[in-house]
């Protein structure tokens, strides 16, 4: 196995406490209950809430996503340990449920990441297993010869291990780091 898929907050960015959510702000507003559909479209906040009728709030949402993305931090292990890694060759992946205008950002923060498989651009989010599929195309690996990281029993163990791939939670609230992960600690 030289494939390690991660998730991106909760697992390598750290989860900061919202005070707002911008996309549950915008499903209230408009009056829906639909959280998946901001998670699969590749379209700004703007655009989205221009199609449910209350554009007049896309510059209050764009500042609350701006205040959020100015406070993504990688929890201190990371860097050095996706570092190792490479170093010792795996291939490395991030696969995570994401809204569009978060995508740039998480890329920003892991230049030392291979791939990255986000929800909103390919149209499908975790736990579905189209989303693991598309990772294993793009990876060029079978799922058995990979091994996924993250914090969500349903997304990032339950949902990888029912399409065949390794997965090992980690637990960031009880000071877990990420080498505990390490292929080998499975």
């Amino acid at each position: 196995m030289k494939t390690l898929i991660l998730d991106a907050f909760g697992t390598l960015i750290e989860k900061r406490p919202r005070r707002t959510n911008p996309y549950t702000s915008l499903a209230d507003a408009a009056g829906v209950e639909m959280r998946l559909p901001f998670l699969t479209r590749n379209e700004p906040i703007s655009v989205l809430a221009n199609e449910l009728n209350v554009g007049f709030l896309a510059p209050y949402l764009e500042r609350q996503i701006k205040t959020e993305i100015d406070s993504f931090l990688l929890y201190s292990d990371v860097q050095r340990t996706l570092l190792e890694w490479r170093g010792l060759g795996f291939q490395i992946a991030v696969c995570s449920n994401l809204a569009f205008e978060y995508c740039s950002a998480v890329r920003g923060l892991l230049p030392m990441v291979n791939h990255f498989i986000f929800s909103c651009e390919i149209g499908a989010a975790k736990p579905d297993p189209e989303i693991y599929a598309t990772t294993c195309r793009v990876l060029k690996c079978r799922p058995r010869d990979a091994l996924f990281i993250g914090d969500s029993k349903r997304a990032d163990y339950d949902g990888p291990r029912a399409f065949g791939i390794k997965a090992r939670l980690i637990n960031r609230g009880q000071g877990e780091l990420l080498a505990h992960c390490f292929p080998g600690n499975c």
